[in-house]
């Protein structure tokens, strides 16, 4: 048998293992996903899932749904080609139905909403909501819950808001990064977002006025992204002004996932532009590993020739600690899309 065979057959005996694997893969995402959203359909609040509060009975039928759609995009995300483009598209669907219940809950009922009590979609709140109140601590809970399980990918995959940034940044082919400075500007605005929550306790201030501060500054993270993101082709509002981003990229340490980049780097740099959250630098790539940045979102992966650049997870190899990663990430992202509502 000549060398060509022998590579073109083990070339094929791989493929069909990673086939084999991945559809594994996709099947345990569909598994655990019914099993979650099951639970919190009879454990969690009542009508918690859209089905039940419209055509009560139905719910079984959003859980196929959202399980066979938990499958599916474990599929796409286990394939080396097209990432990002796969990432943005997955977000963005979940932005849409995020806000497209808002919206609903507004101008149609609040049938739509999960408690009937409007909230402003501003992750900013997520931190200052329960200073200012005291109280009301569910999104907290459930945001470092899903930082122990995805690390700083919440904001790269699970972020209402992010997607829009995400979706402004990827206009552009070629990102152009600001000074290695405006990486601290982060640091100021949780300060001021959570002293700014701490004086309207205090003090006592109004709801309305509360709620005021709030949209101010959700609207500033929107011209960021507009004006900023859009021209630049960078993660402006996730990465140099977003609380949550922080909070995400240091409790995000916690996580075991890792992007690790291994010593058969060539060093051609191509990744450095395909990271719109500055995390990839000749620095970075010398040391073999991102920088605090880093959101998991994995778009370097597949711009790396010599595929140097993977998840790390323990001790499994690189290619296995892919499929950890995304399976995880696929049932949290589409449980989020089967019950997360405002």
């Amino acid at each position: 048998m000549s060398k060509i065979k022998i590579v073109n057959n083990t070339n094929q005996a791989f493929q069909k293992t990673l086939i084999q694997e991945n559809r594994s893969a996709s099947f345990i995402s569909a598994v655990l996903t019914a099993i979650i959203m099951f639970i919190s359909r009879y454990k969690g609040p009542e009508g918690i899932l859209l089905l039940d509060r419209f055509l009560p009975g139905l719910g079984w039928l959003q859980i196929i749904i959202i399980a066979v759609y938990a499958g599916f995009i474990t599929q796409f995300l286990l394939k080396q080609k097209n990432i990002a483009k796969i990432r943005i598209r997955i977000w963005t669907l979940f932005s849409i139905v995020f806000f497209s219940q808002f919206i609903a809950g507004i101008l149609i009922s609040d049938t739509f909403l999960m408690t009937g009590k409007l909230h402003i979609p501003i992750p900013a709140v997520i931190l200052a909501g329960p200073i200012y109140r005291g109280s009301g601590f569910f999104m907290p809970i459930l945001f470092l819950a899903t930082i122990l399980l995805t690390g700083p990918a919440w904001c790269s995959y699970l972020c209402y808001f992010g997607a829009i940034d995400g979706v402004a940044a990827s206009r552009k082919k070629q990102p152009s990064f600001p000074k290695e400075g405006w990486k601290t500007l982060r640091f100021f605005t949780t300060i001021l977002v959570i002293v700014t929550a701490i004086i309207f306790r205090i003090f006592d201030t109004s709801p309305n006025f509360a709620i005021v501060g709030a949209l101010i500054f959700g609207a500033l993270g929107i011209i960021a992204t507009i004006i900023i993101s859009r021209s630049r082709g960078i993660m402006a509002h996730c990465s140099y002004y977003c609380p949550i981003g922080l909070i995400s990229n240091l409790l995000g340490k916690i996580s075991p996932f890792r992007i690790k980049i291994n010593n058969s780097c060539n060093n051609c740099m191509a990744c450095i532009p395909a990271c719109r959250y500055n995390a990839l630098s000749p620095k970075n790539i010398a040391s073999g590993s991102p920088g605090f940045s880093c959101t998991l979102c994995g778009d370097c992966i597949d711009t790396c020739s010599s595929q140097s650049i993977n998840y790390s997870f323990f001790n499994l190899s690189s290619k296995k600690s892919r499929v950890p990663f995304t399976v995880v990430i696929a049932v949290v992202h589409s449980v989020f899309i089967g019950i997360a509502r405002i």
